[in-house]
């Protein structure tokens, strides 16, 4: 895969990963935001109406499915960087990884990345199986490379929901 859109948000990271390309990426499941267009519907419906409450419910709304919906996601050396609208990105360092589970559910395949300490990222990528596999194979050369930081039995460590 050609890597079409990244050198913005590699940039921005300090980490070892900004000289390196990513191993791989993938976009998300769908191309289309519906969230983001009824948002704008309600909004345009609201200037149509002269109810500004519509168009501030429909900008609110807009704003916050264009910084919440992933867009791309890559994956590094060192990291997994999830690119939202822009200007948001997020990068989560391999060090903070738990574990990778693929969730079989009937909306797709979604993977679910564990974070040390933290709520669990659910990913949609487009080939979920394929991503999985980069992504694990990318942690596990990640965690032979650095040993020291390898995740033991922490109090603070997420377990697994099962």
């Amino acid at each position: 895969m050609a890597v079409s859109d990244h050198g913005g948000y590699v940039n921005m990271l300090g980490m070892s990963s900004t000289q390196d390309p990513p191993i791989h990426w993938d976009s998300h499941r769908s191309k289309l935001n519906v969230t983001l267009i009824l948002a704008m519907i309600i909004g345009l419906f609201g200037l149509i109406s002269s109810d500004f409450r519509l168009v501030i419910l429909g900008i609110g709304v807009g704003a916050y499915s264009w910084l919440t919906t992933a867009r791309h996601y890559y994956i590094y050396r060192d990291a997994l960087i999830i690119v939202y609208g822009r200007p948001r990105w997020k990068a989560i360092p391999f060090n903070r990884v738990s574990h990778i589970e693929l969730l079989s559910l009937p909306i797709g395949d979604r993977l679910r990345v564990q974070v040390v300490g933290g709520k669990p990222i659910i990913l949609a990528a487009r080939d979920s199986e394929t991503f999985r596999d980069r992504l694990d194979t990318a942690l596990e050369e990640f965690r032979t490379a650095h040993p020291e930081e390898e995740q033991g039995d922490d109090r603070h460590q997420a377990s697994p929901p099962y």
